[in-house]
């Protein structure tokens, strides 16, 4: 199966809490997805799922870019650890020129998909 396929097998489309305004492909639960990906896990040498959740610090970032696009535009932004891409998604949708780097397959998949969601353009590393 596809990385793309997988993360929208394991996951819906919604929003973070903090962050309605960006469409995110999340775990709705936490035991589900840690179940699916076990396999992959051990096969592929990879981290559990955190790209499958928006954590809080991502959330405080989207928010504060948010409130004040205007100093974000044009910038160049490193989102490191992306998981998915929550808080370059908010840099992107601010105007500016987004890489999001991240070690899990999955993940850089997640960022991808939730990039193409929300019709922003971002390099995934």
């Amino acid at each position: 199966m596809r990385a793309e396929a997988f993360v929208r097998a394991q996951t819906r489309l919604g929003a973070a809490r903090l962050s309605p305004g960006v469409k995110l492909y999340l775990a709705s639960e936490l035991t589900p997805i840690w179940q699916a990906t076990e396999t992959i896990l051990h096969t592929q040498n990879m981290p559990p799922p955190f790209w499958a959740f928006a954590w809080p610090g991502a959330e405080a970032l989207a928010v504060h870019i948010a409130a004040a696009p205007a100093a974000w535009a044009g910038r160049s932004v490193l989102d490191f650890a992306a998981g998915c891409g929550l808080a370059g998604i908010a840099a992107a949708q601010a105007g500016a020129v987004v890489e999001a780097a991240d070690i899990d397959f999955l993940g850089r998949a997640a960022i991808r998909l939730n990039a193409a969601e929300n019709e922003v353009s971002l390099s995934v590393l």
